[in-house]
Formats: structure tokens, C-alpha cells, sequence
């Protein structure tokens, strides 16, 4: 299968991983209801994954083979892209796609692929760059700085459960790549610096850290004259190297 299809699979899915069918017509999750598609695989590698899965080589997970592929019997191999199904003591997830075993083996046959990476981790990288780009297309400012200040903005009575602790970063720029910024500016750029739910996941800058920061107006107007960008996803900051794969693709 090539490569673009492996893409596709993945966009599809949350997993990926390559597996031996133990049983078929099985499951290892209670209450489960079981077909002639369902089958135990033993995992061998997991090429894709959330931190939040617990899914490792060598484990057994359940998989609901898709109806638009053929059945797999005990001792077929494969490569699973997948979406979970059950949560719990063990695993089980409903196949979204299926290529060889080969697909998840190490290659350089292939064009644009270096020695020992596999296609499903090159495509899973390629998405990867694919979503922070689309995301520098929808930035307001692209400048690579570094934090040379760090201010918590105050609030008024007392805290409460989903208070985001708004923080101000003052970033100097040495370039920039999009926006009304003049490189060299130092720039005042709000973040949530609380570790809640809604905000955990987006940037906490420290004191001195450089990279390439991908900024948003900031949308509250008390807040934004404070500052005039904030820190609104995980994907914006970005190491500095990303400025190469931005201009590449014409951001």
C-alpha cells in the first residue's frame, strides 16, 4: 500500500500498531458481544498511539475486524489502524483500515524514506507537519523568540475551580515570519498557566525558552489590552527547525 494510503488510515484512526491473531471468533473484555470478526491479536509494535492508551508489545487487545475487509484466522499478521471501542482492564478497538505486516517494517526502498523508518511512522510524521501548518495558516503572528519576562496577572476575589491564571510572557523576537511584528520587538503574549482541562495542554513558557511561537489576537478585549496575542493550542510553539518546513510550504 503506499504511502498516501497509509496517511489516509491514519487521519482515520488513533492506533496503529502490528499484531498476530491468537484467536479468532474471541475477546479478552467481559461482556463483549463476539462475531466471526472478532478476534485477540498479540501486539508486536505500536506505531501510533495516545499516552492516554495502554497498549504495549506483547499485550492482547481485542479487534472488531472491519466488514469491509476480509476475516483474518489464528496466526495471520497485520497492520491495525483502529479507534478504541471498550476502555477498561483490557482493550478493544474496531478496525478502521489493515495493511501487511510489511508496511510497519523498517525500509528505505521507498522514495523520501530514511534507513530504519518504517511508512507508517514516516506518514504518521507527515500528518504531524500537515496539522501544524494548517494551523501557522491560521495564526495571526509566526515569530521566533525567546521569553525574557514572565508576569502573572492579578485577579479580583477569590479563585475558583476553572480559573485559567492568566500569565503574561514577554517574548523578544529575532525574526519574524508573519504579522505586524518588526523583529527585534519584544511582544507581551497571554497564556492559561493553569493545569485545568480546558487549558492544560497549551503552551507554559519558562524563563529563556526560544523556539517558534505561533500567536493569536487575543480575543477578550479587557484581557487584550494586557496583551495583544495569546496562547491558544498545544501546536503553537514549535522548535525553530519548523520555520524551514513553513516557508517550504508557503506560509
Amino acid at each position: 500500500m503506499p504511502p498516501e494510503s497509509v496517511k489516509d488510515l491514519l487521519a482515520e484512526s488513533k492506533l496503529a500498531f502490528t499484531g498476530t491473531v491468537e484467536k479468532a471468533k474471541a475477546t479478552t473484555v467481559p461482556d463483549l458481544s463476539v462475531d466471526d470478526r472478532t478476534v485477540v491479536v498479540r501486539v508486536g509494535d505500536v506505531l501510533h498511539a495516545p499516552a492516554a492508551v495502554d497498549l504495549t508489545p506483547g499485550s492482547t487487545v481485542t479487534v472488531q475486524l472491519s466488514d469491509d475487509l476480509p476475516p483474518l484466522s489464528a496466526g495471520e499478521e497485520a497492520t491495525f489502524f483502529a479507534n478504541g471501542l471498550a476502555y477498561g482492564d483490557e482493550l478493544a478497538v474496531a478496525e478502521v483500515g489493515r495493511t501487511s505486516a510489511e508496511d510497519a517494517a523498517p525500509t528505505a526502498r521507498l522514495a523520501g524514506l530514511q534507513a530504519g523508518v518504517t511508512p507508517v511512522r514516516a506518514a504518521a510524521a507527515e500528518l504531524a507537519e500537515d496539522r501544524v501548518v494548517e494551523h501557522a495558516r491560521e495564526a495571526d503572528a509566526i515569530v521566533r523568540a525567546q521569553v525574557v519576562a514572565l508576569a502573572m496577572i492579578p485577579t479580583t476575589g477569590p479563585p475558583h475551580e476553572h480559573d485559567p491564571q492568566w500569565w503574561i510572557a514577554t517574548l523578544r523576537t529575532d525574526f519574524v515570519a508573519k504579522g505586524e511584528i518588526e523583529a527585534g520587538d519584544d511582544v507581551a503574549v497571554l497564556y492559561a498557566n493553569s493545569l485545568g482541562v480546558r487549558v492544560r495542554n497549551r503552551p507554559k513558557p519558562k524563563a529563556g525558552q526560544g523556539g517558534l511561537w505561533l500567536l493569536h489576537r487575543t480575543a477578550d478585549p479587557a484581557l487584550a489590552e494586557q496583551a495583544p496575542y495569546e496562547l491558544l493550542d498545544s501546536l503553537d510553539l514549535q522548535d525553530s527547525i519548523m520555520l524551514d518546513v513553513l516557508r517550504e510550504r508557503g506560509v
